[in-house]
Protein backbone atom coordinates (compact mmCIF):
# COMPACT_ATOMS: atom_id res chain seq x y z
CA UNK A 1 0.00 0.00 0.00
CA UNK A 2 2.80 2.52 0.87
CA UNK A 3 4.25 1.40 -2.26
CA UNK A 4 1.27 2.36 -4.21
CA UNK A 5 0.55 5.78 -2.63
CA UNK A 6 4.29 6.64 -3.15
CA UNK A 7 4.21 5.76 -7.11
CA UNK A 8 1.12 7.10 -7.09
CA UNK A 9 2.36 10.87 -5.87
CA UNK A 10 5.25 10.66 -8.13
CA UNK A 11 3.15 10.35 -10.90
CA UNK A 12 1.16 12.90 -9.84
CA UNK A 13 3.83 15.40 -9.76
CA UNK A 14 4.71 14.33 -12.98
CA UNK A 15 1.41 14.44 -14.29
CA UNK A 16 0.30 17.28 -12.92
CA UNK A 17 3.27 19.61 -13.03
CA UNK A 18 5.40 20.94 -10.00
CA UNK A 19 4.49 24.45 -10.48
CA UNK A 20 0.77 23.62 -10.98
CA UNK A 21 0.32 21.80 -7.81
CA UNK A 22 -0.48 23.29 -3.94
CA UNK A 23 -1.42 21.22 -0.97
CA UNK A 24 0.02 17.30 -1.65
CA UNK A 25 -2.33 14.92 1.09
CA UNK A 26 -3.05 11.50 1.58
CA UNK A 27 -6.02 9.92 3.29
CA UNK A 28 -7.84 6.88 4.23
CA UNK A 29 -12.04 5.72 3.72
CA UNK A 30 -13.76 3.19 4.56
CA UNK A 31 -17.60 2.02 4.65
CA UNK A 32 -20.53 -0.14 3.83
CA UNK A 33 -20.90 -1.59 0.29
CA UNK A 34 -23.83 -2.79 -1.66
CA UNK A 35 -23.00 -4.59 -5.30
CA UNK A 36 -25.83 -5.23 -7.69
CA UNK A 37 -26.52 -8.48 -8.33
CA UNK A 38 -28.68 -9.97 -10.53
CA UNK A 39 -32.76 -9.50 -9.99
CA UNK A 40 -33.66 -13.28 -9.85
CA UNK A 41 -35.09 -15.40 -7.92
CA UNK A 42 -31.94 -17.66 -5.42
CA UNK A 43 -29.48 -14.78 -5.77
CA UNK A 44 -28.93 -12.11 -2.77
CA UNK A 45 -26.35 -9.92 -1.83
CA UNK A 46 -25.61 -8.64 1.95
CA UNK A 47 -23.91 -5.58 2.94
CA UNK A 48 -20.48 -5.69 2.36
CA UNK A 49 -17.40 -2.98 3.28
CA UNK A 50 -14.89 -0.96 1.17
CA UNK A 51 -11.89 0.12 2.55
CA UNK A 52 -9.52 2.43 0.46
CA UNK A 53 -6.59 4.72 -0.11
CA UNK A 54 -5.69 7.98 -1.92
CA UNK A 55 -3.10 10.40 -2.71
CA UNK A 56 -3.60 13.96 -4.20
CA UNK A 57 -2.83 17.40 -4.40
CA UNK A 58 -4.82 20.55 -5.31
CA UNK A 59 -4.45 22.47 -8.61
CA UNK A 60 -3.72 25.84 -8.29
CA UNK A 61 -4.62 27.07 -11.58
CA UNK A 62 -8.65 25.39 -10.58
CA UNK A 63 -9.70 27.02 -7.14
CA UNK A 64 -11.68 23.71 -5.41
CA UNK A 65 -10.04 21.39 -8.08
CA UNK A 66 -7.84 18.19 -6.36
CA UNK A 67 -6.89 14.95 -8.38
CA UNK A 68 -5.82 12.04 -6.69
CA UNK A 69 -4.76 8.77 -7.17
CA UNK A 70 -7.25 5.83 -5.39
CA UNK A 71 -6.86 2.51 -4.01
CA UNK A 72 -9.63 0.54 -2.92
CA UNK A 73 -10.94 -3.40 -2.04
CA UNK A 74 -14.63 -3.72 -1.66
CA UNK A 75 -15.98 -7.24 -0.21
CA UNK A 76 -19.45 -8.82 -0.57
CA UNK A 77 -20.95 -12.13 0.27
CA UNK A 78 -23.79 -13.46 -2.13
CA UNK A 79 -26.40 -16.31 -1.17
CA UNK A 80 -26.79 -18.54 -4.55
CA UNK A 81 -29.45 -20.80 -4.18
CA UNK A 82 -30.33 -21.99 -7.75
CA UNK A 83 -30.43 -26.21 -6.99
CA UNK A 84 -28.67 -26.29 -4.36
CA UNK A 85 -27.48 -23.87 -1.76
CA UNK A 86 -24.14 -22.14 -2.57
CA UNK A 87 -22.43 -18.71 -0.69
CA UNK A 88 -19.87 -16.85 -2.53
CA UNK A 89 -17.50 -14.07 -1.63
CA UNK A 90 -17.80 -11.40 -4.49
CA UNK A 91 -14.32 -9.06 -4.05
CA UNK A 92 -13.89 -6.10 -6.16
CA UNK A 93 -10.31 -4.03 -6.53
CA UNK A 94 -9.74 -0.91 -8.21
CA UNK A 95 -7.20 1.67 -8.79
CA UNK A 96 -8.61 4.86 -10.36
CA UNK A 97 -7.90 8.44 -11.48
CA UNK A 98 -10.11 10.60 -9.64
CA UNK A 99 -10.61 14.12 -9.99
CA UNK A 100 -12.26 15.82 -7.21
CA UNK A 101 -14.38 19.53 -7.31
CA UNK A 102 -15.48 21.58 -3.64
CA UNK A 103 -18.40 23.45 -4.71
CA UNK A 104 -17.88 27.42 -4.18
CA UNK A 105 -20.01 27.32 -1.37
CA UNK A 106 -20.03 26.19 2.55
CA UNK A 107 -22.44 25.79 5.14
CA UNK A 108 -19.91 26.85 8.38
CA UNK A 109 -16.98 25.03 7.66
CA UNK A 110 -18.77 21.73 6.07
CA UNK A 111 -17.72 22.10 1.99
CA UNK A 112 -19.49 20.01 -0.32
CA UNK A 113 -17.93 18.14 -3.18
CA UNK A 114 -18.34 15.91 -6.17
CA UNK A 115 -16.35 13.92 -8.03
CA UNK A 116 -16.02 11.70 -10.99
CA UNK A 117 -12.87 8.79 -11.46
CA UNK A 118 -11.85 6.27 -14.04
CA UNK A 119 -9.39 3.31 -13.73
CA UNK A 120 -8.66 -0.47 -13.83
CA UNK A 121 -11.13 -3.01 -11.64
CA UNK A 122 -10.84 -6.40 -11.05
CA UNK A 123 -13.72 -8.54 -9.77
CA UNK A 124 -13.80 -12.21 -8.72
CA UNK A 125 -16.40 -14.42 -7.50
CA UNK A 126 -14.99 -17.39 -5.14
CA UNK A 127 -17.38 -20.23 -4.50
CA UNK A 128 -17.22 -21.26 -0.76
CA UNK A 129 -19.21 -24.16 -1.00
CA UNK A 130 -17.36 -25.92 -4.23
CA UNK A 131 -13.66 -26.49 -3.80
CA UNK A 132 -11.44 -24.17 -6.64
CA UNK A 133 -14.20 -22.84 -8.41
CA UNK A 134 -13.27 -19.12 -8.73
CA UNK A 135 -14.16 -16.26 -11.49
CA UNK A 136 -13.29 -13.29 -11.98
CA UNK A 137 -13.23 -10.45 -14.70
CA UNK A 138 -11.11 -7.19 -15.16
CA UNK A 139 -11.19 -3.90 -17.23
CA UNK A 140 -12.18 -0.36 -17.00
CA UNK A 141 -13.66 0.85 -14.62
CA UNK A 142 -15.10 4.19 -13.23
CA UNK A 143 -16.51 6.15 -10.30
CA UNK A 144 -19.08 9.02 -9.74
CA UNK A 145 -19.44 10.03 -5.73
CA UNK A 146 -20.15 13.37 -3.99
CA UNK A 147 -20.46 14.36 -0.32
CA UNK A 148 -19.03 16.63 2.48
CA UNK A 149 -15.89 17.60 4.48
CA UNK A 150 -15.11 19.23 6.87
CA UNK A 151 -12.01 20.27 9.08
CA UNK A 152 -11.03 18.80 12.07
CA UNK A 153 -7.59 20.47 12.33
CA UNK A 154 -4.88 22.67 10.12
CA UNK A 155 -3.73 19.21 8.90
CA UNK A 156 -6.71 16.46 9.26
CA UNK A 157 -10.08 16.66 7.19
CA UNK A 158 -13.27 14.44 8.50
CA UNK A 159 -15.66 13.38 5.20
CA UNK A 160 -19.21 11.63 4.51
CA UNK A 161 -19.52 10.53 1.09
CA UNK A 162 -21.48 8.38 -1.44
CA UNK A 163 -19.59 6.79 -4.29
CA UNK A 164 -20.46 4.48 -7.27
CA UNK A 165 -18.03 2.42 -8.97
CA UNK A 166 -18.70 0.36 -12.06
CA UNK A 167 -16.70 -2.45 -13.27
CA UNK A 168 -16.95 -5.21 -15.48
CA UNK A 169 -19.92 -7.89 -15.45
CA UNK A 170 -18.85 -10.95 -13.13
CA UNK A 171 -20.66 -14.23 -14.72
CA UNK A 172 -21.19 -17.81 -12.98
CA UNK A 173 -22.10 -20.62 -14.66
CA UNK A 174 -22.79 -18.89 -17.62
CA UNK A 175 -25.27 -16.79 -15.38
CA UNK A 176 -24.68 -13.00 -14.90
CA UNK A 177 -24.11 -12.46 -10.81
CA UNK A 178 -22.67 -9.02 -10.84
CA UNK A 179 -23.30 -6.46 -13.92
CA UNK A 180 -20.06 -4.71 -11.71
CA UNK A 181 -22.09 -1.90 -9.94
CA UNK A 182 -21.19 -0.92 -6.17
CA UNK A 183 -22.79 1.46 -4.18
CA UNK A 184 -20.65 2.58 -0.99
CA UNK A 185 -21.07 4.85 1.93
CA UNK A 186 -17.67 5.99 3.30
CA UNK A 187 -16.07 8.06 6.07
CA UNK A 188 -12.75 9.42 4.99
CA UNK A 189 -9.89 10.94 6.62
CA UNK A 190 -7.17 13.44 4.56
CA UNK A 191 -3.90 14.01 5.93
CA UNK A 192 -2.04 17.51 4.88
CA UNK A 193 1.91 16.63 3.62
CA UNK A 194 2.56 20.44 3.84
Amino acid sequence: MMKFLGLSLFALCVLVGPSNAEGFYVGTYGGANWDDVINTPGVSDNTGYVVGGVVGTYIKSVPGLRVEADLSFRQNDVDIDWCVPLKASHETFAVMANAVYELPFSVNVIKPYVMAGLGYGHSEAILEDISLVKVESSGVAYQLGAGITAPLTDDITFGLGYRYLKTEPLEVFGQELSDGSNHSVVASLNFSLN
